[in-house]
Formats: C-alpha cells, sequence, structure tokens
C-alpha cells in the first residue's frame, strides 16, 4: 500500500526522471499538510528506501 509519504519518497528517489522542483514541491506540499510529525514517517521510509541521504537534507533545507 501506498501512502503520501511513500509517494514523496518515492518521487525524491526518481528526482532525476521526474524533475528536482516536482520532487522539492511534492515535499514541501507533504510537510506543509502533516507537519512535523509527517517527518518521522518520511524518514522511517526513506531509511527502508535506502534514500535517507537524499531525503534528510531535502527536509531540512524546506523546514529551514
Amino acid at each position: 500500500m501506498y501512502n503520501a509519504a511513500r509517494s514523496v519518497v518515492d518521487a525524491m528517489r526518481h528526482r532525476s526522471r521526474l524533475g528536482e522542483t516536482l520532487a522539492l514541491s511534492a515535499l514541501g506540499r507533504y510537510l506543509r499538510r502533516s507537519g512535523r510529525g509527517g517527518v518521522s514517517e518520511l524518514q522511517h521510509i526513506a531509511g527502508e528506501l535506502d534514500v535517507l541521504s537524499v531525503v534528510r537534507p531535502a527536509v531540512e533545507a524546506v523546514l529551514a
């Protein structure tokens, strides 16, 4: 099953094909909707898919 967090992580994973702008836009919209509570879910999924090193800096940049 997919959820919003998994979709954002997938957008970040495939940002070279989808475009950096789309991936960051999806991340920003997700964080505005879910707040800081959604960060832990994103990091959990990103860790499972081995893209935490990509997602973590993007989350920090969007929240800054």
